[in-house]
Protein backbone atom coordinates (compact mmCIF):
# COMPACT_ATOMS: atom_id res chain seq x y z
CA UNK A 1 0.00 0.00 0.00
CA UNK A 2 1.42 3.63 -0.83
CA UNK A 3 2.38 5.60 2.12
CA UNK A 4 1.18 9.06 2.39
CA UNK A 5 4.40 11.75 2.13
CA UNK A 6 5.25 13.33 5.17
CA UNK A 7 5.62 16.95 4.40
CA UNK A 8 8.27 19.57 6.66
CA UNK A 9 9.06 22.91 5.64
CA UNK A 10 11.88 22.06 4.22
CA UNK A 11 9.89 20.21 1.31
CA UNK A 12 7.87 23.51 0.86
CA UNK A 13 10.73 25.46 0.81
CA UNK A 14 12.60 23.26 -1.49
CA UNK A 15 9.53 22.44 -4.50
CA UNK A 16 8.74 25.88 -3.61
CA UNK A 17 4.57 24.81 -3.80
CA UNK A 18 1.74 26.48 -2.12
CA UNK A 19 -0.43 23.04 -1.15
CA UNK A 20 -3.67 22.93 -0.18
CA UNK A 21 -5.68 19.98 0.54
CA UNK A 22 -7.61 18.69 -1.75
CA UNK A 23 -10.16 16.83 0.54
CA UNK A 24 -10.45 20.57 1.98
CA UNK A 25 -12.58 21.64 -1.70
CA UNK A 26 -14.70 18.54 -1.95
CA UNK A 27 -17.61 20.46 -2.62
CA UNK A 28 -16.62 23.91 -2.89
CA UNK A 29 -18.37 26.00 -5.60
CA UNK A 30 -15.98 25.54 -8.41
CA UNK A 31 -17.22 28.64 -9.92
CA UNK A 32 -16.92 27.95 -13.89
CA UNK A 33 -16.59 29.94 -16.38
CA UNK A 34 -14.74 30.99 -19.09
CA UNK A 35 -12.21 33.74 -17.48
CA UNK A 36 -11.85 32.19 -13.90
CA UNK A 37 -8.34 30.80 -13.84
CA UNK A 38 -5.75 29.71 -11.68
CA UNK A 39 -2.14 27.96 -11.62
CA UNK A 40 -1.51 24.19 -10.57
CA UNK A 41 2.08 23.41 -9.79
CA UNK A 42 3.37 20.09 -9.26
CA UNK A 43 6.66 19.13 -7.23
CA UNK A 44 8.93 16.26 -7.46
CA UNK A 45 11.75 14.68 -5.69
CA UNK A 46 13.93 11.75 -5.88
CA UNK A 47 13.39 9.73 -2.62
CA UNK A 48 17.31 8.68 -2.23
CA UNK A 49 17.12 6.84 1.25
CA UNK A 50 13.94 5.53 0.99
CA UNK A 51 12.11 7.17 3.92
CA UNK A 52 9.32 7.75 2.61
CA UNK A 53 9.29 11.41 3.75
CA UNK A 54 11.83 14.70 2.32
CA UNK A 55 15.25 14.31 4.21
CA UNK A 56 18.30 16.34 3.21
CA UNK A 57 19.81 13.37 1.72
CA UNK A 58 17.02 13.23 -1.20
CA UNK A 59 17.13 15.78 -4.60
CA UNK A 60 14.16 17.62 -6.21
CA UNK A 61 14.06 15.82 -9.86
CA UNK A 62 14.36 18.30 -12.95
CA UNK A 63 12.95 17.05 -16.34
CA UNK A 64 10.16 14.72 -15.08
CA UNK A 65 6.96 15.37 -17.78
CA UNK A 66 3.74 16.08 -15.74
CA UNK A 67 0.62 15.73 -17.54
CA UNK A 68 -2.35 17.20 -16.71
CA UNK A 69 -5.74 15.60 -17.18
CA UNK A 70 -9.06 16.93 -16.45
CA UNK A 71 -10.75 14.62 -13.64
CA UNK A 72 -12.70 11.78 -15.58
CA UNK A 73 -10.91 12.54 -18.84
CA UNK A 74 -8.61 10.48 -20.92
CA UNK A 75 -7.24 13.48 -22.84
CA UNK A 76 -4.20 15.23 -21.74
CA UNK A 77 -5.18 18.90 -20.79
CA UNK A 78 -1.57 19.96 -20.73
CA UNK A 79 1.69 18.79 -19.85
CA UNK A 80 4.39 20.71 -18.06
CA UNK A 81 8.23 19.71 -17.48
CA UNK A 82 9.75 20.16 -14.17
CA UNK A 83 12.66 23.29 -13.25
CA UNK A 84 15.67 22.93 -11.34
CA UNK A 85 13.84 23.21 -8.24
CA UNK A 86 11.73 20.26 -9.38
CA UNK A 87 8.21 22.25 -9.86
CA UNK A 88 6.34 22.05 -12.94
CA UNK A 89 4.03 24.80 -13.34
CA UNK A 90 0.55 25.10 -15.42
CA UNK A 91 -0.85 28.54 -15.83
CA UNK A 92 -3.88 29.75 -16.89
CA UNK A 93 -5.97 26.41 -15.86
CA UNK A 94 -9.48 26.91 -15.64
CA UNK A 95 -10.97 26.33 -12.11
CA UNK A 96 -12.30 22.58 -12.30
CA UNK A 97 -10.68 19.13 -11.09
CA UNK A 98 -7.71 17.44 -12.82
CA UNK A 99 -5.82 14.39 -12.34
CA UNK A 100 -2.02 14.23 -12.13
CA UNK A 101 0.17 11.87 -13.87
CA UNK A 102 4.14 11.77 -14.50
CA UNK A 103 5.13 10.12 -17.35
CA UNK A 104 7.41 7.13 -16.69
CA UNK A 105 9.37 7.33 -19.68
CA UNK A 106 10.55 10.97 -18.37
CA UNK A 107 12.37 9.71 -15.10
CA UNK A 108 13.92 6.43 -16.54
CA UNK A 109 13.18 2.71 -16.78
CA UNK A 110 15.19 1.83 -13.19
CA UNK A 111 12.71 5.07 -10.72
CA UNK A 112 9.04 4.70 -10.38
CA UNK A 113 6.63 7.19 -9.02
CA UNK A 114 6.30 5.77 -5.47
CA UNK A 115 3.40 8.01 -4.48
CA UNK A 116 1.58 11.31 -4.59
CA UNK A 117 0.16 13.47 -2.06
CA UNK A 118 -2.59 13.56 -3.68
CA UNK A 119 -3.31 12.31 -7.59
CA UNK A 120 -6.18 15.26 -8.01
CA UNK A 121 -6.07 18.51 -7.12
CA UNK A 122 -9.16 20.42 -6.95
CA UNK A 123 -9.05 24.47 -8.52
CA UNK A 124 -11.61 26.83 -7.43
CA UNK A 125 -12.90 30.21 -8.49
CA UNK A 126 -11.55 31.74 -4.56
CA UNK A 127 -8.07 30.02 -5.16
CA UNK A 128 -5.26 31.16 -7.19
CA UNK A 129 -3.66 28.00 -7.36
CA UNK A 130 -3.08 24.06 -5.83
CA UNK A 131 -0.40 21.97 -6.12
CA UNK A 132 0.72 18.42 -5.27
CA UNK A 133 3.85 16.63 -4.48
CA UNK A 134 5.24 13.55 -6.03
CA UNK A 135 7.83 11.08 -4.78
CA UNK A 136 9.91 8.83 -7.19
CA UNK A 137 12.63 6.50 -6.73
CA UNK A 138 13.84 3.12 -6.99
CA UNK A 139 11.15 0.30 -6.25
CA UNK A 140 10.23 -0.58 -2.59
CA UNK A 141 10.09 -4.50 -2.55
CA UNK A 142 9.80 -6.86 0.36
CA UNK A 143 13.01 -9.32 1.01
CA UNK A 144 11.05 -12.22 -1.04
CA UNK A 145 10.42 -10.43 -3.57
CA UNK A 146 14.22 -9.23 -3.99
CA UNK A 147 15.08 -12.77 -3.74
CA UNK A 148 13.45 -13.33 -6.96
CA UNK A 149 14.29 -10.38 -9.08
CA UNK A 150 17.04 -10.38 -11.80
CA UNK A 151 20.61 -9.68 -10.77
CA UNK A 152 21.49 -6.25 -11.18
CA UNK A 153 18.08 -4.58 -10.61
CA UNK A 154 18.14 -1.82 -7.81
CA UNK A 155 15.68 -1.75 -5.49
CA UNK A 156 14.84 -0.49 -1.71
CA UNK A 157 14.04 -2.72 1.08
CA UNK A 158 12.60 -2.29 4.64
CA UNK A 159 13.94 -5.03 7.32
CA UNK A 160 15.46 -5.46 10.81
CA UNK A 161 19.00 -5.68 11.31
CA UNK A 162 19.95 -9.06 12.13
CA UNK A 163 23.66 -9.13 12.00
CA UNK A 164 25.79 -5.86 11.76
CA UNK A 165 28.40 -4.72 9.95
CA UNK A 166 31.28 -5.03 11.78
CA UNK A 167 30.37 -8.37 12.89
CA UNK A 168 32.41 -9.81 9.78
CA UNK A 169 35.15 -9.46 7.57
CA UNK A 170 33.49 -10.04 4.59
CA UNK A 171 31.91 -6.85 4.40
CA UNK A 172 28.17 -8.60 4.61
CA UNK A 173 25.21 -7.78 7.05
CA UNK A 174 21.59 -9.44 7.26
CA UNK A 175 18.51 -7.92 6.88
CA UNK A 176 14.95 -9.29 7.96
CA UNK A 177 11.37 -8.32 6.97
CA UNK A 178 7.89 -10.53 7.70
CA UNK A 179 8.33 -12.11 4.30
CA UNK A 180 12.30 -13.44 4.44
CA UNK A 181 15.71 -12.67 5.17
CA UNK A 182 18.74 -11.87 2.87
CA UNK A 183 22.41 -11.07 2.98
CA UNK A 184 23.90 -7.51 2.13
CA UNK A 185 27.20 -7.62 0.63
CA UNK A 186 29.40 -4.55 -0.04
CA UNK A 187 27.58 -3.20 2.85
CA UNK A 188 28.02 0.93 3.66
CA UNK A 189 26.02 2.69 6.11
CA UNK A 190 25.00 6.34 5.35
CA UNK A 191 26.16 9.07 7.80
CA UNK A 192 29.68 8.06 8.04
CA UNK A 193 28.42 4.82 10.56
CA UNK A 194 31.19 1.69 10.28
CA UNK A 195 28.74 -0.49 12.01
CA UNK A 196 24.85 -0.97 13.24
CA UNK A 197 23.09 -3.12 15.67
CA UNK A 198 20.54 -6.37 15.42
CA UNK A 199 16.91 -5.05 16.20
CA UNK A 200 17.77 -1.55 14.10
CA UNK A 201 14.94 -0.73 11.75
CA UNK A 202 16.26 0.44 8.01
CA UNK A 203 16.13 1.07 4.67
CA UNK A 204 18.80 -0.52 2.48
CA UNK A 205 19.44 0.51 -1.55
CA UNK A 206 21.05 -2.39 -3.35
CA UNK A 207 21.51 -3.94 -6.68
CA UNK A 208 20.20 -8.05 -7.05
CA UNK A 209 23.41 -10.15 -7.10
CA UNK A 210 24.36 -13.22 -5.83
CA UNK A 211 27.21 -15.08 -3.29
CA UNK A 212 28.01 -18.82 -3.06
CA UNK A 213 24.56 -19.40 -4.85
CA UNK A 214 22.14 -17.09 -2.98
CA UNK A 215 20.76 -14.03 -3.95
CA UNK A 216 21.76 -11.07 -2.04
CA UNK A 217 21.38 -6.93 -2.12
CA UNK A 218 25.13 -5.95 -3.50
CA UNK A 219 26.62 -2.70 -3.27
CA UNK A 220 23.82 -1.96 -0.14
CA UNK A 221 23.43 0.93 1.04
CA UNK A 222 21.75 0.97 4.58
CA UNK A 223 19.98 3.76 6.19
CA UNK A 224 18.81 3.72 9.71
CA UNK A 225 15.34 4.22 11.00
CA UNK A 226 15.06 3.59 14.92
CA UNK A 227 16.80 1.54 16.93
CA UNK A 228 14.94 -1.64 17.89
CA UNK A 229 15.19 -4.53 20.48
CA UNK A 230 17.62 -7.36 19.49
CA UNK A 231 15.60 -10.04 17.31
CA UNK A 232 15.06 -13.12 18.18
CA UNK A 233 16.85 -16.38 17.02
CA UNK A 234 14.80 -19.16 15.95
CA UNK A 235 15.81 -22.57 17.96
CA UNK A 236 16.89 -25.24 14.62
CA UNK A 237 18.79 -28.72 14.93
CA UNK A 238 22.39 -28.96 13.67
CA UNK A 239 20.92 -30.93 10.56
CA UNK A 240 18.03 -28.24 10.06
CA UNK A 241 20.73 -25.47 10.38
CA UNK A 242 23.38 -26.77 8.11
CA UNK A 243 20.90 -26.97 5.06
CA UNK A 244 18.76 -23.94 6.16
CA UNK A 245 15.45 -25.48 5.55
CA UNK A 246 16.18 -26.15 2.38
CA UNK A 247 17.59 -22.61 1.69
CA UNK A 248 14.54 -21.19 3.37
CA UNK A 249 16.71 -20.26 6.20
CA UNK A 250 19.57 -18.41 4.09
CA UNK A 251 20.51 -15.47 5.54
CA UNK A 252 17.97 -15.86 8.93
CA UNK A 253 18.97 -15.64 12.41
CA UNK A 254 18.79 -18.67 14.40
CA UNK A 255 19.79 -20.74 17.45
CA UNK A 256 21.14 -24.51 18.02
CA UNK A 257 21.91 -25.87 21.74
CA UNK A 258 23.68 -28.28 23.65
CA UNK A 259 25.69 -29.55 20.43
CA UNK A 260 28.68 -31.58 20.97
CA UNK A 261 32.07 -30.04 19.38
CA UNK A 262 33.35 -32.92 17.01
CA UNK A 263 36.52 -30.52 15.65
CA UNK A 264 38.05 -27.70 15.59
CA UNK A 265 40.40 -25.78 12.86
CA UNK A 266 42.25 -22.17 13.13
CA UNK A 267 41.83 -21.18 8.99
CA UNK A 268 43.33 -18.08 9.93
CA UNK A 269 41.92 -15.35 11.05
CA UNK A 270 38.81 -17.11 11.45
CA UNK A 271 37.90 -20.55 13.47
CA UNK A 272 36.20 -23.05 12.49
CA UNK A 273 34.06 -25.53 15.01
CA UNK A 274 32.11 -28.37 14.33
CA UNK A 275 29.10 -29.57 15.98
CA UNK A 276 26.38 -31.93 16.35
CA UNK A 277 23.65 -32.15 18.19
CA UNK A 278 22.74 -36.15 16.97
CA UNK A 279 20.99 -34.70 13.96
CA UNK A 280 23.88 -33.92 12.09
CA UNK A 281 26.87 -32.00 11.80
CA UNK A 282 26.89 -27.88 11.47
CA UNK A 283 29.97 -25.94 10.94
CA UNK A 284 30.04 -22.71 12.89
CA UNK A 285 32.34 -20.33 11.91
CA UNK A 286 34.25 -17.65 14.53
CA UNK A 287 34.78 -14.44 12.55
CA UNK A 288 37.88 -13.37 12.51
CA UNK A 289 36.59 -10.13 13.37
CA UNK A 290 35.43 -10.84 16.61
CA UNK A 291 38.29 -12.47 18.21
CA UNK A 292 37.06 -15.10 19.35
CA UNK A 293 39.86 -17.24 21.71
CA UNK A 294 40.52 -20.88 20.69
CA UNK A 295 40.86 -21.90 24.31
CA UNK A 296 37.27 -23.13 25.19
CA UNK A 297 36.38 -24.79 22.24
CA UNK A 298 37.45 -28.05 23.34
CA UNK A 299 36.36 -31.09 21.38
CA UNK A 300 33.82 -33.24 23.78
CA UNK A 301 32.57 -30.08 25.44
CA UNK A 302 29.21 -28.53 23.91
CA UNK A 303 28.31 -25.72 22.37
CA UNK A 304 25.21 -23.72 22.38
CA UNK A 305 24.94 -20.67 20.06
CA UNK A 306 23.11 -18.37 17.96
CA UNK A 307 23.92 -16.74 14.57
CA UNK A 308 23.28 -16.21 11.07
CA UNK A 309 23.28 -18.96 8.12
CA UNK A 310 25.88 -17.81 5.31
CA UNK A 311 25.83 -20.29 1.87
CA UNK A 312 29.58 -22.18 1.77
CA UNK A 313 29.31 -22.64 -2.23
CA UNK A 314 29.15 -26.39 -1.86
CA UNK A 315 24.94 -26.89 -0.74
CA UNK A 316 25.71 -26.31 3.22
CA UNK A 317 25.30 -23.62 5.48
CA UNK A 318 27.90 -22.42 8.08
CA UNK A 319 26.59 -20.95 11.53
CA UNK A 320 28.15 -17.18 12.00
CA UNK A 321 27.66 -15.88 15.38
CA UNK A 322 27.96 -11.89 15.67
CA UNK A 323 29.78 -11.39 19.03
CA UNK A 324 30.98 -13.10 22.11
CA UNK A 325 27.40 -13.37 23.49
CA UNK A 326 25.85 -15.57 20.99
CA UNK A 327 28.35 -18.76 22.28
CA UNK A 328 28.40 -20.82 25.56
CA UNK A 329 30.47 -23.62 26.05
CA UNK A 330 29.64 -25.93 28.85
Amino acid sequence: MRQPIRHSRLVLAALAIALTAACANEGANLGFGPTVTGQVSVGVYFDRDGTRTFTVLDTVFAKARVALFIKGGVDTFSTALTDSKGVALFSSVPVGRYRIVIEPRSIGDSIQVLAYDSSEVTLTAKAAGTGTVARVGFPEVSLRQARALPAGKRVFVRGTILAGLQSFRDTTSHVADTSGYIRLTRVTIRNGLIGNNPGDSVTVLGAVGTRAGQPTLDQAIITTLANRPAPIAISVTTAVAALAQGGGLDAGLVQITAATIQSVTVAAPDIQVVVNDGSGPLTVVLDGNIGFPTAPFVVGLKLTGKGVLAPDGAGHWTLKPRQFGDVQIN
